[in-house]
């Protein structure tokens, strides 16, 4: 549950470590950088507690606002965070076989669906939409519900354009020969995605569509019945632990995409993170 967050353990800390350098290089004069451990504690207290920047606690294991905000915006546009959740997700280290390794993502079907955070604050790409002000955040989950891309966009945004993007934004480093696994058998989604099109476009790539037409008064559905074969309640399970452990996604406060992105992937990792360390 959300509310309590007392720093990275020592086995969490492990799966991080070896993707930042030992020693962080100085700007130059004056005192050197905050550890990375210490960066990542701050952030994950304010994205579990949904509290504010100016509440971060203070003491040995934690940074200040400043230097967690800095570090926050230079590891999404560098591409750290990327790079960690592909890490994460196939390629073994410290000890421990990671998720594609250890079985963990189930390939035999997937789902994509959007969730509605409220923009009270305003900001980039906040509009209005059939919920109100706010964004979407666009998921793409395994068999088992854990996320393997996020996107958002705002809340007019079309969703059955996202479908394919997420899709090829699937990154796994296994460091084998070949290209590693990236396609589901089958990919789940609500009525709110239907389009001739995006059938034909996974069809294309081999992918089965499981998306239910929509039901017209006025018209009657052609064809055949859409084959139900596989469920869509991990992917709103999901969304329900985006909501419940990590309280910063449940509004958007952050008035930059970039910043409240950055969180969706932190968010990412660490589930991933928790499910590796409970598997063992």
């Amino acid at each position: 549950m959300a509310g309590r967050f007392e720093g990275l353990s020592d086995l969490e800390w492990k799966l991080f470590e070896d993707i930042f350098p030992k020693q962080a290089s100085k700007r130059g004069k004056g005192m050197p950088h905050t550890p990375y451990r210490h960066v990542l504690n701050s952030l994950l207290y304010i994205l579990i507690t949904g509290c504010r920047w100016c509440d971060i606690p203070r003491g040995d294991i934690w940074a200040s606002k400043s230097s967690s905000h800095r570090w926050l915006k230079k590891w999404r546009c560098d591409g750290t965070f990327e790079h960690l959740q592909g890490r994460i997700l196939a390629m073994p280290a410290a000890g421990y076989a990671y998720a594609d390794e250890k079985g963990l993502i189930n390939w035999e079907f997937g789902a994509v669906d959007g969730s509605f955070p409220p923009g009270k604050g305003g900001g980039e790409e906040v509009a209005y939409g059939g919920k109100g002000k706010g964004i979407l955040i666009h998921t793409l989950t395994e068999g088992n519900g854990m996320p393997l891309t996020n996107s958002t966009t705002p809340a007019n945004g079309n969703e059955r354009e996202q479908v394919l993007p997420l899709l090829d934004k699937v990154k796994l480093k296994t460091l084998k020969r070949g290209r590693p696994r990236k396609r589901f058998k089958v990919l789940a989604t609500d009525k709110g995605y239907d389009s001739k099109e995006k059938r034909a476009a996974l069809r294309k790539r081999g992918i089965r569509p499981q998306i239910p037409k929509r039901v017209w008064k006025t018209k009657k559905n052609r064809g055949r019945p859409i084959k139900t074969s596989v469920p869509r309640f991990q992917q709103e399970r999901c969304f329900a632990w985006y909501q419940r452990k990590y309280r910063r996604l449940v509004v958007r406060w952050e008035r930059q995409k970039l910043y409240f992105d950055a969180f969706i992937d932190l968010a990412t990792i660490h589930i991933w993170i928790n499910k590796i360390l409970l598997v063992g």
